[in-house]
């Protein structure tokens, strides 16, 4: 490799290295944000969780949204990125769905997937997806439509279309590990622990409507969570990615610049020999 390929792939592997460590910045900047709103999601959750459990005690029928069943069908949920340059962020996810549905005939199962990676992945994998269209996930997960999947989610479950709805997603450890998380929220299932306490509430209307108008907030509020557990992932899996990828173009560029001074040197040293060969001529 002559001096000039070598200057001109070191100025390549140097823009590279500013765009990875751009990158690694913007997630870097993203993570708090995404923290602060998974909490609040959490928070919020806990408390429908709550509301939902304390409803179902004071009803006097049982509710299907309740009521645990033999989960012959279900309705998996998949939360993935619109982007990739995020390391193994999608390949695990999509490698602990594959083993989870193995087993599974097409037929009793239906997936509902969020996000564009994970859209192509289904069509490439011939999976029985029930969105004809790509469902969007932006970094901003509030301006996404919930109050539609969350009744679309409702009404099939309540219709007995589906047994059991599960969101599949990355889960947000530590900024060095994501996990797969897989969350059943219909039927609704509560602490057996909690349930023991019960909290005495007055009633505007009766139980069965409190449950049935905050169940629908209780999915909404779960997708919700999902994503911005998700996305908190996401931004985490590509900053790593990112500062392993501008150390890795760093490491190179330091190699370059050895080889680019020998090569230096090797030619100075022939165009020597070549003049005092010629002196003594």
């Amino acid at each position: 490799m002559g001096l000039k390929d070598i200057k001109l792939r070191m100025t390549a592997i140097k823009k590279t290295a500013a765009i990875t460590q751009a990158m690694h910045n913007i997630a870097l900047s993203k993570i708090k944000k995404s923290t602060e709103l998974l909490n609040h999601s959490v928070h919020f959750v806990t408390k429908i969780h709550d509301i939902l459990m304390y409803s179902d005690q004071n009803t006097d029928e049982a509710q299907r949204i309740t009521s645990v069943n033999e989960g012959k069908t279900k309705l998996y949920v998949l939360v993935t990125s619109d982007r990739g340059l995020a390391g193994s962020y999608h390949n695990q996810l999509f490698k602990a769905f594959l083993e989870e549905t193995k087993d599974l005939p097409k037929e009793s199962y239906r997936v509902l997937v969020l996000g564009k990676k994970g859209y192509y992945f289904a069509l490439k994998r011939k999976l029985p997806v029930i969105n004809e269209e790509i469902i969007y996930n932006r970094d901003d997960v509030a301006t996404m439509y919930f109050r539609h999947y969350a009744k679309m989610i409702k009404e099939v479950f309540l219709d007995k279309m589906v047994d059991e709805v599960i969101l599949y997603h990355n889960h947000y450890v530590n900024t060095a590990t994501q996990i797969v998380k897989k969350e059943t929220i219909l039927p609704v299932v509560f602490d057996k622990k909690k349930m023991k306490t019960k909290e005495q509430f007055i009633y505007d209307v009766s139980p069965e409507v409190i449950l049935n108008q905050t169940v629908d907030i209780y999915i909404e509020s779960s997708i919700f969570k999902a994503l911005s557990d998700a996305k908190l992932s996401e931004h985490a899996a590509r900053m790593v990615a990112m500062r392993s990828a501008t150390d890795n173009a760093n490491d190179i560029v330091d190699r370059l610049h050895t080889l680019y001074h020998r090569a230096r040197q090797q030619e100075i040293t022939s165009e020597l020999i070549d003049v005092v060969n010629g002196s003594n001529v």
